[in-house]
């Protein structure tokens, strides 16, 4: 044989070698975005459980409180863990999520930011005197009225997070099952 056909020859095995190796490359990345898809995934459900248990915790230390005896920072170690759980899940990169997941996380993170904020407002509404600087052993008002208006705030927060979690879990579209429909009712009451 001659050296033209070994130098033809080795191209060819080069370039069989060389689509091998990008094919074997493709493979890896589409596994680590599957991965990270799933991983972001169960997040976003672990999420809305620990958030539903802080308010669970919140709700029954308001529930079970004897007048005069519930201070702020009792309250406050779930506020806390609240925020952790959201700077958690901003951590995560939407850019490299599916489309479907993309959207499942942006709803998500808004609709635990909405719990947080409604959460401490409701907390706030216990306060005495919402102008002072909060201290974690400010005695919070914990007569009836009171802690009737806070556990309708716990329920309406633990609707939220109970939904997302639920629907996560049956990998359902957040935005179309609940931001969506939650407009369109809007537009048929106008």
């Amino acid at each position: 044989m001659s050296d033209k056909k070994w130098i033809d020859y080795g191209a060819l095995i080069l370039s069989g070698i060389s689509i091998v190796i990008a094919g074997l490359s493709a493979s890896y990345q589409w596994q680590q975005s599957t991965r990270y898809s799933d991983n972001t995934h169960q997040v976003l459900i672990n999420s809305a459980k620990l958030g539903m248990y802080d308010l669970y915790l919140m709700n029954y230390k308001v529930a079970n409180v004897t007048d005069g005896t519930l201070d702020y920072g009792q309250l406050e170690i779930q506020l806390e863990s609240l925020h952790q759980n959201l700077a958690t899940i901003k951590s995560i990169d939407p850019t490299t999520l599916p489309k479907d997941d993309a959207i499942n996380y942006q709803v998500y993170r808004e609709d635990l930011n909405t719990v947080i904020t409604m959460i401490n407002s409701y907390v706030d509404a216990m306060r005495e005197d919402t102008s002072k600087k909060i201290n974690n052993s400010e005695k919070l008002n914990s007569q009836e009225a009171t802690r009737n208006n806070f556990r309708y705030g716990y329920s309406i927060t633990n609707k939220i997070l109970e939904r997302d979690k639920t629907e996560l879990v049956q990998h359902k579209d957040l935005y179309e099952n609940g931001d969506k429909l939650a407009i369109k009712e809007m537009e048929d009451k106008k």
